[in-house]
């Protein structure tokens, strides 16, 4: 089922993949390891300016992304995501921060030391 691309929908998100049987999250995540941005694209209501967003999302940060958010989920991990709320119709995207990013591309960080959080904000938001 896909999901609104906001803190609802994408917390919804996370606890349907954590609430799978470990081999099925496992499959599940290898797609988003494989094609980060298609990933998104099939599991997310986006909008056209969300759609164009991450088309414009450079390769080696897709490919990053999809790493460490797996690794992060297959350690039984919520993912911490804020997304602020547009009030207007089409907001200019002026941020996006990962933190803990690169310690999570090898799957052997505890999140206790190095949690993963994404923020996404808006001008205007």
């Amino acid at each position: 089922m896909k999901e609104n691309l906001d803190d609802v929908g994408l917390a919804a998100k996370v606890a349907t993949l954590l609430a799978l049987p470990r081999v099925d999250r496992a499959l599940a995540l290898q797609l988003m390891r494989d094609n980060f941005v298609n990933w998104m694209e099939h599991n997310f209501k986006l909008s056209s300016n969300q759609t164009e967003q991450l088309e414009k999302l450079p390769a080696e940060l897709g490919q990053k992304l999809g790493t460490a958010i797996s690794n992060y989920l297959m350690q039984d991990n919520v993912l911490q995501v804020q997304k602020d709320e547009k009030k207007d119709e089409d907001p200019d995207f002026t941020a996006f921060s990962v933190y803990g990013l690169d310690e999570w591309l090898d799957g052997e960080t505890k999140a206790e030391a190095t949690p993963l959080y994404i923020r996404i904000a808006y001008r205007n938001a």
